[in-house]
Order: structure tokens, then C-alpha cells, then sequence
């Protein structure tokens, strides 16, 4: 059985699309008119394309084609503009939502060195990680003092649509267990028991209206890091495209998704950067974020066939099946 970790062997959403030199000079180009000298797939992200472009000159940019369509490009581009005098995002220099260029929305964006992460998890350097998660923990912070007047979604004009009735946590998480689709990848019994789970912790489940921003991806693969005069050091937070008004325990859940499987001092320093920069967490806080990004889970489950994407597949079933039953240990 393979062994996951933090995301890393999740097939794609869509394929990366494919960009050769021509086709990329051409969309830079309103941008800089600097010769190319090379451009470079990057490998991070599951949905959209990315792609390093590299200017004889020796700068580089991040060209960014959105494969989920308009919204996702104006929205990033909105919510950049609500954070990014507190938090390291990087900077979107040119857009271009037209489609008359490339049949996708595409954005220039400022190339940050570093490395995810994600990778840094991998090197077991706990002075490093401990630093970086503490940081993290700072930044959640922050967006959790951005208070919202109600749960919704961010439409286009950067408006929130209120959740409708049936998105609200506990009608979605019913819809969710009611999915053959859920019970043909998870099983009868496993369905009941989450069942079960929720029936007794309805409670736990944060108030609707309650929101702040949400980033709604926030985990190790959406995290730049780099090593900055000897010390490690958050030099971006990536993919604002899921933000919603929502819970600030739904990113703790995903940033902890994978805890039972890192060393302690992961959650530590991570909770440590949050209640150090902010008021202290509510009692029962793993329980709530573990909750919520079971909900998240469970979507994932329901809109990814194993046929699909079996490694994501698997993955999931894994981590929903490990936190329902160590779920009284949180």
C-alpha cells in the first residue's frame, strides 16, 4: 500500500496544458517584450497550469494559465488586493481574462524563489519546519481578525453570495452521506459511523455567519518557503482561488490534515504561530477543524473516482477512515 503524504502524489484536476516558446513569447508579450530564454513547467498545483519563464536578461516571471475558468482568475486577483499588505502573496503583474490571446484566462505573476513547503516537510530539518509552521500559524492568524459579515461565496465582483441552505455545513454534510458515491468508496459501515460522528458533535460545527477570509487550501503544497540569511522564512502563500467567507477551523484542518503522520512539533509550532499572533483557540478547536475538513474530505471523495484519480482517491478514503476512528483522541 502506498504511503501518502501532504498531497504529493495527487493526480492533476485537468492535464497541464502544454506551452511551447512561441506560444508563451506571445502571451507575455503585452507584459515584456524581453526575448525569452527559456520556460519551465512547475510542478505545484493540481488544477491550474504554471510555468516559469526565464528572460535572456536573467528575470524570470510565473505565467499562470486558469484551466477552471474566469471566476477563478478574478477572484484570485480581487483577493490578492484584500491581503497582500499583510501577508507574502505573489504579485499578479498582467492579466488577461479575454480568452482572444489563449482560448484561457492567463496571468503574468511575480517569480518568488524558494521551494514548497511541502519539500521542506520532506528534509526532517525540524529547526527549519518548526520556524516555517510557526510563521504559517501567524498568517492564519491574521486571516482569521479578517472578520466577514457572513458565510458565502466571492463572486466576481468580489461580492459574497450568502451560502444557500443546502451549502450550509450540516445540509452538505447530509447530502454527502445520502451520495452512492460515497458509500460505494468508503463502505456502509465507515458512511454510518461518520454519521454517527456528526449526530454526536453537531455542536462542534462553527455558526454560519461566523466567517472570516478563508483561505480554503491552506496546507504545506500552497506555502513557498526559502532560506533567507540563514533562517527559514514564508515568501509566499499560493492558489487564493478556493478563498471563501468562511471558517479560519476549516485551514487549520488542512494544514493539519496530515499530522498523524509528522512529527509533534508540526502542530506545535503551528498552533504555537496562531494563538501567539492572536486570541487563544476555542477548547474543543481540533475537534472543529477536524470536523470541517472531514466535510472537505468528503467532497473531495464524492467529485473524485478512483478511475479518476485513484491516488487521490485512495488517499482520502485513508485519511477520512483514520480520523473517524481516532476521532475521540482529538
Amino acid at each position: 500500500m502506498n504511503e501518502y503524504l501532504l498531497k504529493d502524489q495527487w493526480e492533476r484536476h485537468r492535464e497541464h496544458i502544454s506551452i511551447d516558446h512561441e506560444t508563451a513569447a506571445k502571451l507575455v508579450f503585452p507584459y515584456s517584450n524581453e526575448v525569452i530564454a527559456s520556460c519551465k513547467p512547475l510542478s505545484n498545483g493540481c488544477a491550474n497550469s504554471n510555468y516559469q519563464i526565464t528572460f535572456t536578461n536573467g528575470n524570470s516571471v510565473v505565467l499562470r494559465v486558469y484551466q477552471r475558468g474566469h471566476s477563478s482568475l478574478s477572484q484570485e486577483l480581487g483577493i490578492q488586493q484584500l491581503v497582500k499588505e499583510l501577508l507574502p502573496v505573489d504579485k499578479i503583474l498582467y492579466t488577461d481574462d479575454s480568452c482572444s490571446a489563449y482560448p484561457h484566462p492567463y496571468a503574468i505573476m511575480e517569480f518568488i524563489e524558494g521551494i514548497l513547503l511541502r519539500d521542506l516537510v520532506f528534509t526532517h530539518d525540524e529547526t527549519a519546519i518548526s520556524e516555517t509552521v510557526y510563521e504559517a500559524g501567524q498568517y492564519l492568524a491574521l486571516l482569521r481578525a479578517l472578520k466577514l459579515p457572513y458565510g458565502g461565496f466571492f463572486q466576481e465582483d468580489m461580492q459574497i453570495r450568502p451560502f444557500a441552505p443546502e451549502e450550509e455545513y450540516e445540509p452538505c454534510l447530509i447530502q454527502l452521506l445520502q451520495s452512492d458515491a460515497i458509500t460505494m468508496n468508503l463502505g456502509n459501515n465507515i458512511r454510518q459511523d461518520i454519521q454517527q460522528l456528526f449526530s454526536q458533535c453537531y455542536q462542534l460545527l462553527p455558526e454560519i455567519n461566523d466567517a472570516n477570509l478563508t483561505h480554503g487550501d491552506y496546507d504545506p503544497a500552497n506555502i513557498l518557503v526559502n532560506n533567507i540569511n540563514g533562517r527559514w522564512k514564508i515568501t509566499a502563500i499560493l492558489d487564493w482561488e478556493f478563498t471563501f467567507a468562511g471558517t479560519y477551523l476549516l485551514d487549520i484542518g488542512m494544514m493539519l490534515r496530515y499530522s498523524h503522520k509528522l512529527p509533534d512539533y508540526f502542530e506545535k509550532n503551528f498552533i504555537r504561530g496562531i494563538e501567539n499572533a492572536g486570541p487563544a483557540l476555542p477548547s474543543d478547536w481540533k475537534k472543529q477543524a477536524t470536523l470541517m475538513d472531514l466535510i472537505c474530505l468528503l467532497q473531495l471523495l464524492q467529485y473524485n473516482r478512483a478511475s479518476d484519480r485513484p491516488h487521490l482517491n485512495r488517499d482520502v478514503v485513508q485519511l477520512i477512515t483514520h480520523k473517524v476512528k481516532h476521532f475521540t483522541r482529538f
